[in-house]
């Protein structure tokens, strides 16, 4: 039996889309197992914490926390309650919680001029940083780390430029200035937590610097920097501003250096901490994944906007964690049983979860709590004692959970009648619970590929249609007479010389020819390209400049083919149309106008006049625009007819 033409490329298309879709879902899989790839080594370092710790008891020793806040954002200019309520942070918070350090992961200040638009340091939001954390007192009785975000460094030439505050205003670029390691001892627990400085040298104004970048000197860095922790420390926490999913490596000497790799190919790292996207927003508030390496990566929703701060603890080899908004209290942690959600197999010495003695969570408040109570059927309350400083215990039985998913309800009470119950989910025999889809996307694809490839789909949308109708005899069908309608107005339009070759030109033109010249950087002029920046004599493969084309391509050069093929109709079909019936039937163009000018003005604010005069992508697309719709509506007589002819075939 034969097959037609359209049934094989059927086939063919649902095979594409099977491979794609497979291996979607393979790169955001979170159900490898970390310690079935390198099952000598993980044995082997579970069994040494497992014989460090002992067992799990009400013995307040070997057990630890620390604190996480990110994407700051201080500013002059908005929003006085993120420096005060951070000074309430490190006043009040970090007093009350007693941590054994702070991580600061980024963007600890926002770098924006007044219109929002426009990016450069600004020496006061580096003072107000500074004389929080000095006139609070948070540093005398713990240790603060903090690392730079990409609004830290915008508008810097060099790390050692007088505009990076960060070297003398920051705790830690008074001595490290990258990426750097703190190994700290404590209770019995013994972790590094290395942090990764990924902004890019130099350091250009937004919005082309959102992704990170790992150059030579500071991949080489981070391999030494890994491996004293690996000989130094039980158990390491790496954290820095950028996901890896919006981490760019370099490819160097044919080798490219993945982060994941680096991160996850010991059974010593536990997680990866970072900031940067802000839970895009507020849409995605739990942006928590497993890295097939084996390994967590937690995003923190920002300090900015939402206030929000994580308390982490490693309670005998156990990674625990929990966000919770500024100044809500009581703040609660379950150590162990540990969270289903989060085991790490290879890397945490799970077994310990079986046989402990106690139930042990930490908990805090503004003022004294008076009690805290378990349950796991909610009927059924058991008394917490308390046995120093945040820790309560209370006895269990875990040979009785020993299948399946379980809830543990936690009530803790403080004295003002504050109370916060938590529904947490733990298993003994590895059952674990998904991660959510949104997270994972995030977290586990790479940025980079992801802006290329939604561009590169937008671009083919934009030209393949009208090279495929301008080679059309006849007008094209559609079942649908809307849709029909619509096809037959391109194909018109495909069949103009003068209105087709600019378009496809302009849109061929893109992806390879500079889109702006200008000071990308103050007294420095520099070159976007859609594949990457060269300023400075340094070309920045900064992927971020396919979204800025994307939004080019989605909202002018995609809109204006269905705005001149309307016009196109209203000359042909409408012509005796004057006055405000003519103004009417041109509302679409001049709404596309007054968008490119608005793209047009937001790229003057951002890079100045340099790269607004000479900025084919924003500015020269607006003349271009203007000459197509003028030639649309005043088409010679014989053009018009030969379309009509060709409209009544």
């Amino acid at each position: 039996m034969s097959l037609s033409r359209s049934t094989i490329t059927f086939i063919c298309v649902l095979l594409l889309l099977s491979i794609i879709v497979a291996t979607f879902l393979n790169s955001i899989a979170t159900d490898h197992n970390f310690y079935l790839d390198s099952k000598a080594q993980e044995e082997n370092h579970t069994r040494y914490l497992g014989r460090k710790y002992g067992q799990i008891t009400d013995d307040p020793k070997n057990v630890v926390w620390f604190l996480q806040i990110s994407d700051i954002h201080l500013s002059i200019f908005r929003d006085p309650g993120r420096i005060s309520q951070f000074q309430q942070f490190c006043d009040v918070t970090v007093k009350i919680v007693k941590p054994m350090l702070v991580l600061a992961s980024g963007d600890l200040t926002d770098a924006k001029a007044k219109d929002n638009l426009g990016s450069s340091q600004v020496k006061m939001e580096w003072v107000y940083y500074q004389n929080i954390i000095k006139e609070s007192g948070v540093t005398d009785h713990t240790l603060w780390l903090d690392i730079r975000g990409n609004h830290d460094n915008f508008n810097i030439k060099t790390i050692d430029a007088e505009e990076n505050f960060y070297r003398n205003f920051s705790v830690q670029g008074t001595q490290h200035q990258r990426s750097y390691v703190n190994i700290q001892e404590k209770n019995g627990v013994r972790i590094a937590f290395l942090g990764v400085d990924a902004c890019p040298e130099p350091g250009i104004r937004r919005p082309f610097n959102f992704i990170g970048i790992l150059d030579e000197g500071e991949q080489e860095n981070l391999r030494r920097l890994k491996s004293e922790a690996i000989a130094q420390a039980d158990q390491i926490i790496w954290f820095g501003h950028y996901p890896t999913s919006c981490i760019l490596p370099l490819v160097i000497n044919k080798q490219r250096m993945s982060l994941r790799d680096e991160i996850g190919d010991n059974a010593k790292t536990l997680a990866y901490l970072c900031g940067h996207l802000h839970s895009m927003g507020g849409f995605v508030p739990r942006m928590y994944t497993k890295q097939k390496r084996g390994y967590l990566e937690l995003e923190l929703a920002d300090w900015k906007d939402s206030r929000m701060m994580r308390l982490m603890a490693v309670d005998h080899g156990l990674f625990s964690f929990v966000d919770q908004k500024h100044n809500t209290w009581p703040l609660v942690l379950v150590t162990n049983p540990k969270h289903a959600q989060y085991i790490m197999p290879g890397r945490e010495p799970l077994e310990l979860i079986e046989g402990s003695t106690h139930i042990r969570i930490l908990a805090f408040s503004n003022v004294d709590i008076v009690d805290v109570k378990i349950s796991f059927d909610k009927n059924n309350w058991q008394e917490c004692l308390r046995r120093e400083g945040p820790l309560y215990v209370c006895e269990w039985s875990p040979h009785l959970f020993a299948e399946g998913l379980h809830r543990l309800f936690v009530t803790v009470t403080d004295e003002m009648d504050k109370e916060v119950t938590i529904d947490h989910l733990f298993s003994l025999d590895g059952s674990v619970l998904g991660f959510e889809v949104n997270p994972r996307i995030l977290l586990m694809l790479d940025a980079t590929t992801i802006f290329q490839g939604i561009f590169a789909t937008l671009l083919l949308a934009t030209i393949l249609p009208l090279v495929l109708l301008r080679f059309q005899k006849r007008p094209p069908k559609y079942h649908r007479r809307c849709g029909s309608n619509v096809l037959r107005r391109l194909w018109l339009l495909s069949k103009i010389d003068r209105i087709y070759y600019p378009l496809i030109l302009y849109t061929i033109y893109l992806p390879f020819g500079p889109w702006a010249i200008g000071e990308l950087i103050d007294d420095h002029i520099g070159i976007v390209f859609a594949w990457g920046i060269v300023v400075k004599g340094t070309y920045i493969p900064e992927a971020f400049t396919y979204m800025y084309g994307s939004v080019q391509l989605m909202f002018v050069q995609i809109p204006l083919f269905f705005v001149l093929a309307h016009s196109l109709t209203t000359k042909l079909f409408c012509q005796n149309i004057k006055g405000i019936r003519r103004l009417f039937s041109n509302l679409p163009f001049i709404f596309l106008l007054s968008i490119q000018l608005l793209l047009a003005y937001f790229f003057w604010l951002e890079y100045g006049t340099m790269a607004f005069v000479f900025g084919p992508l924003r500015t020269w697309s607006i003349p271009l625009n203007i000459i197509l719709w003028y030639k649309t509506w005043n088409l010679p007589l014989d053009h018009c007819r030969k379309l009509r002819s060709l409209n009544d075939l």
